[in-house]
């Protein structure tokens, strides 16, 4: 044989190994690569999902920012008006204070005069009660006038019989 032919044959067993070594490879990396096309298929599929949800998440977030300004504006609405109310609050307790001094000063003059009405009311009672005792001295003296008098006249008349009495 032949070097030539030899060699030849070498190299055709060489490269048909080669060749099947080469063909499960390419089966391997085929069926890899179906695994990899696979794989990627889902996370492409759940990146879109991610994705659209990250769109609803960002939409959300827009919403609720808006909402927030909203409730920012309408808070510093509600603080203005607070302020108003506290200023209205402070004049009508200034106003209320100024007239309560005012009724005091009047209420208290006014006690004042009713307490010396009161203090002229009592010396006009006592006054009275005075009278009233004196008169009630004079009835009593006078009842017991009274009553002397009809003894006395009781007494003439006894006396009066008695003379009747004597002389007869």
């Amino acid at each position: 044989m032949d070097i030539s032919v030899l060699a030849d044959k070498i190299k055709e067993v060489v490269i048909g190994e080669i060749r099947q070594e080469f063909k499960e490879f390419r089966a391997e990396v085929r069926g890899e690569l179906s695994g990899f096309r696979l794989a990627i298929e889902t996370m492409s599929k759940r990146m879109d999902g991610i994705e659209s949800r990250m769109g609803g998440l960002e939409t959300k977030i827009g919403t609720l920012e808006n909402r927030i300004g909203n409730l920012e504006n309408k808070i510093g609405e509600t603080n203005k008006r607070i302020d108003d109310i506290n200023k209205r609050i402070d004049s009508v307790r200034e106003e209320l204070s100024s007239r309560i001094d005012a009724l005091r000063e009047e209420l208290s003059s006014r006690i004042d005069e009713t307490n010396k009405r009161i203090d002229e009311t009592n010396k006009r009672i006592d006054e009275t009660n005075k009278r009233i005792d004196r008169l009630y001295e004079v009835i009593v003296r006078r009842d017991e006038h009274t009553k002397l008098d009809q003894r006395v006249t009781s007494l003439e008349r006894a006396v009066q019989e008695l003379k009747e009495r004597i002389a007869a």
